[in-house]
């Protein structure tokens, strides 16, 4: 893909190397002058000078623009699970290989002030801008680029929703809804099912057609500008909200997936959800290696090994308890680590995080750490078959 030169986020791997080392090296030139000061304060003069001052805005800018960068990160994630997962899912459909993004997407409105450092962040605006796309999007979509309709459907603008119901919960009664935008991916994923390919149209004229993958339906979001950001919010199988307080400490790739995982898990149909609720242990309704046995090619050899040794029953905390061993195998199905989730979790309870779904008592954890022993033990098998 090619960059467009206005977006300071061409895609998920790039970054700002210069700039962050010359942030390090401040940091650390900080810290000697802290360290040889002792208590007193610190004065930052190299033999050069003094170091320059930052622009009054500086902190929201970098805020803003990683937080940016973060959601994007996550929704990419999102689309990747979608289809790696499609093999667990009761309803599947044609997903899109991209993500859009305007800030009509945003559930929380900035003041004009900080609006406008947002803007100078990220180069986004209330247009659909092209943020990220799969490698199989022809390089005529550059990133950057606004697209004003999908299959000929325009996309339209968002919109405020008022919830009188949140005065009563202690939340945000004005959020932004991007609903129109979500009708016209869901129609454009119909239409894909039935053969008809999906066209980007492009504000300047250009139509781009791209190739869509079979994967899970429904969709799961988060957004780093939240009114709510401690909530969880699920609704039915079309879309879970994750929260976003989780969301932005969200590191790895793998962190991102297992997310993205998470959410994907309330996408099943009503039967699948009690279905995985009913379950007692893993070693029964939910068994260890179901999804790196749906997954991955000639994993069921591996799986019987496994399976056949005595092992301690891991008991599934509810519907959440589920949903974290339905990511822990799909991070390892895509390739990740099995104790991405694990780490994510401890870290956010660690920092005080922890909200909504995200809270994670000993019994949660301790259930976590051994479903992640048996995975682990499934990755070894695996690897002595292969020698």
């Amino acid at each position: 893909m090619r960059p467009h030169p206005t977006i300071t986020l061409v895609n998920s791997r790039l970054s700002r190397p210069g700039h962050r080392a010359l942030k390090a090296l401040r940091t650390l030139w900080v810290a000697a002058c802290a360290g040889a000061a002792g208590a007193g304060a610190v004065w930052a003069q190299t033999s050069l000078g003094p170091l320059p001052a930052q622009p009054p805005d500086a902190f929201e800018f970098e805020l803003f623009k990683t937080r940016f960068e973060q959601e994007v990160k996550f929704r990419a994630a999102a689309l990747q699970v979608a289809w790696g997962a499609e093999e667990l899912c009761d309803h599947t459909t044609e997903i899109e290989p991209f993500v859009l993004w305007s800030q009509h997407t945003m559930r929380r409105r900035l003041p004009s002030r900080q609006e406008a450092i947002f803007r100078r962040a990220t180069g986004m605006d209330d247009k659909w801008r092209l943020v990220w796309a799969d490698e199989s999007v022809p390089d005529e979509a550059r990133l950057g680029d606004v697209v004003v309709a999908i299959n000929g459907m325009p996309l339209p603008g968002g919109s405020t929703r008022v919830e009188f119901g949140a005065l009563f919960r202690g939340d945000a009664m004005v959020s932004g809804d991007d609903r129109g935008y979500r009708e016209v991916i869901a129609k454009a994923r119909e239409q894909a099912v039935s053969g008809r390919p999906m066209t980007l149209h492009f504000e300047d004229g250009r139509k781009v057609e791209v190739s869509t993958q079979t994967g899970c339906a429904g969709s799961v979001t988060a957004s780093a500008f939240d009114a709510d950001p401690d909530k969880f919010v699920r609704e039915g199988t079309q879309r879970a909200k994750l929260p976003a307080k989780a969301m932005i400490e969200a590191r790895s790739r793998d962190e991102f997936r297992w997310l993205a995982a998470f959410g994907t898990f309330f996408q099943a149909s009503a039967k699948a959800v009690e279905r995985h609720q009913a379950a007692q242990d893993v070693g029964t309704a939910f068994t260890v290696g179901k999804v790196v046995l749906a997954l991955v090619p000639g994993a069921g050899v591996v799986l019987s090994a496994a399976e056949a040794r005595t092992q301690r029953s891991i008991a599934v905390d509810g519907l959440l308890g589920s949903a974290d061993l339905f990511a822990n195998e799909v991070v390892v199905a895509l390739g990740g680590e099995p104790d991405a989730g694990l780490k994510f979790l401890r870290r956010l309870k660690a920092l005080g995080q922890a909200t909504d779904v995200m809270e994670a008592g000993e019994f949660r954890l301790g259930s976590m750490e051994e479903h992640v022993q048996r995975l682990r033990e499934l990755q070894g098998a695996g690897g002595a078959g292969k020698r």
